[in-house]
This record gives C-alpha cells, structure tokens and sequence, in this order.
C-alpha cells in the first residue's frame, strides 16, 4: 500500500523544517553509517532535537533506522534510510 499524491503532500505539510533536512540529510548520504551527533552538527542543530525528530520521522514510517554492531558486541554508527512506500 503506497502513498497517492494527497497523502504524500499531507506528509509533508505536517513535517517540520528540520525534519525536513534530516530527510534531505539521509538521501545524500544513505546506505553510510552516521551518528545523531553528525547529522546534529551538519544541521546546526542540538542532538536532542535530532534524536526526537528522527524518533518522530521513524514513527511516521518515514525513517528506516539499521543498528549495527561491532565484533565485541557495542554499537556502532547506524544506518539511515528512507522507507520505501509501494
């Protein structure tokens, strides 16, 4: 089930500026690990808003976020991708 162009645009009414350029942010550099703290400092903006935001973005089914993990069991940088809507 996928998006018709009402939908989308009521999507994108409803997001903020940032949200917006968090979006943008993915798209240039999807499929690349990075940290909240990156996309914050590229933004200009504070990491808590970032971590909100992009908690908002994936709840709205906007966002993909893939953890990844290093051999001795800690967290590396994530992987942001957009959701793909069919």
């Amino acid at each position: 089930m996928g998006f018709d162009d009402d939908a989308a645009a009521r999507v994108r009414a409803r997001l903020t500026p940032t949200e917006r350029k968090i979006l943008e942010y993915v798209i240039e550099h999807e499929g690349k690990p990075c940290s909240k703290a990156q996309i914050a400092e590229a933004l200009g903006r504070n990491q808590k808003t970032i971590d909100r935001l992009v908690a908002n973005l994936r709840h709205e089914g906007l966002l993909v976020v893939e953890h990844a993990w290093g051999e001795n069991g800690g967290q590396l940088a994530n992987t942001y991708r957009l959701a793909r809507h069919r």
